[in-house]
């Protein structure tokens, strides 16, 4: 069988483009050259560049790259690729299957040729002021007729699933739910306490500080923590600082505005794009995690996080608690002083504090590469089945994106 995986969307540049759904990108294919199963892939990436990066972690016999030159970092020339360019390609080349591992497959597939994606969120219905207008037009142009025309819907939670479901009335039976899967070097990599002593002391942190990694948009609810955070400093005199690391995302500037309008300059660090060799030793030198996102497919630094042995604070709704694994605090996100609360326990409640460290291995199992690449390979043999030609045929998906979109805005 021939399997084919657009990861047009595989960055390794030094901004936002190399998180989030990159960073899902390239954790299935290291699980898929380790664990190739009976099939070959046809992997489409973005540059020669990508492929020379993913070499040393994702090179196998059966999976060939191929470079597509049209630049990912100009969103329509991707775009334009992928819904022109792409079929044919897979035409030519007799995949298949496609796999699109970021909500989007192309809206005309060649004849023979069935679909599998992967949807993230629904934050462009849930949430459509946080994006701007570029994105929600994209979104909803080709997310929601890819999703419709699928052969089967890979979802990153059962949050996302329910969404899924709520929104957009997808049918149950073609929606599977497999879990991102976490680099193994979050639960394996020792601390090494001089570069740990090394960062804080670059960065004036000997103090300890409340870490944020992740991308600086409205999504985020950096202004909530923000807040939550000088409320700790004037109400019980915290030393720690607050951090938050990452690339501008778009809608970005408010998070800056806010933390000059509290005076917090000093006590508030932008230290901007953390390499991936670096993300490791960042949760190892915090005091503690936050994560106060307002929606979240997945939140995978959650994840990480804890698998660090970190204490982490998230919010209570959406994805966070299932990437919380039961062990991180959870709180209602624009609820400010449950927020500070449960900052101020993850810093000083010492037996929270030793429980994380002790269910970091747990954390570490539970989202592994492993286990992330077996249940694709089954849903890629599943799809592939003439049980679901059949179900197709019999049984279309509803066509009412129109009617979903409306009555939500």
């Amino acid at each position: 069988m021939h399997i084919g995986i657009n990861a047009q969307l595989l960055s390794y540049s030094q901004s936002y483009r190399n998180s989030g759904v990159s960073r899902y990108i390239r954790r299935l294919l290291e699980g898929l050259a380790q664990e190739p199963g009976e099939y070959r892939y046809t992997i489409f990436v973005n540059g020669h560049e990508v492929e020379e990066h993913l070499a040393p972690v994702a090179s196998h016999p059966q999976l060939t790259y191929v470079s597509a030159p049209w630049p990912e970092e100009r969103p329509w020339t991707r775009v334009a690729w992928e819904q022109l360019k792409l079929p044919g390609e897979l035409r030519q080349r007799h995949i298949q299957l496609l796999h699109s591992p970021v909500n989007v497959l192309p809206l005309r597939l060649p004849a023979g040729c069935r679909g599998v994606v992967t949807l993230h969120d629904l934050a462009f219905l849930r949430f459509p002021e946080v994006l701007t207008g570029p994105k929600r037009l994209y979104q909803r142009t080709f997310t929601l007729r890819s999703l419709r025309r699928a052969t089967l819907v890979i979802t990153v939670s059962e949050s996302t699933r329910r969404d899924a479901i709520e929104l957009l009335s997808l049918p149950e039976e073609r929606l599977r739910t497999v879990y991102p899967s976490i680099d193994a070097r979050f639960s394996a990599s020792p601390r090494d306490e001089q570069a740990i002593q090394a960062l804080r002391a670059r960065y004036g942190l000997e103090s300890g500080f409340i870490l944020y990694l992740g991308t600086l948009e409205p999504r985020k609810n950096l202004d909530t923590l923000i807040e939550a955070f000088a409320r700790l400093k004037g109400q019980h005199g915290i030393r720690e600082k607050l951090v938050l690391a990452g690339s501008k995302g778009w809608l970005y500037e408010a998070i800056f505005a806010r933390v000059r309008s509290l005076g917090l300059e000093s006590e508030v660090l932008f230290p901007g794009f953390i390499a991936d060799s670096e993300q490791v030793l960042w949760y190892h030198a915090a005091t503690a995690f936050a994560y106060p996102s307002l929606y979240e497919g997945f939140g995978l630094p959650v994840a990480e996080a804890l698998a660090c042995g970190l204490p982490v604070v998230t919010s209570s709704v959406s994805s966070l608690p299932e990437a919380g694994a039961g062990v991180a605090l959870t709180v209602e996100p624009r609820n400010v002083d449950a927020l500070a609360h449960a900052l101020y326990r993850a810093l000083n409640d010492e037996s929270y504090r030793q429980h994380c460290r002790a269910m970091a291995s747990m954390v570490a199992e539970r989202f592994s590469l492993r286990t992330m690449a077996r249940r694709m390979r089954a849903i890629y043999e599943e799809a592939l089945s003439e049980e679901q030609r059949q179900l197709l045929q019999s049984e279309p998906w509803p066509q009412r994106e129109e009617q979903d979109v409306s009555s939500l805005e």
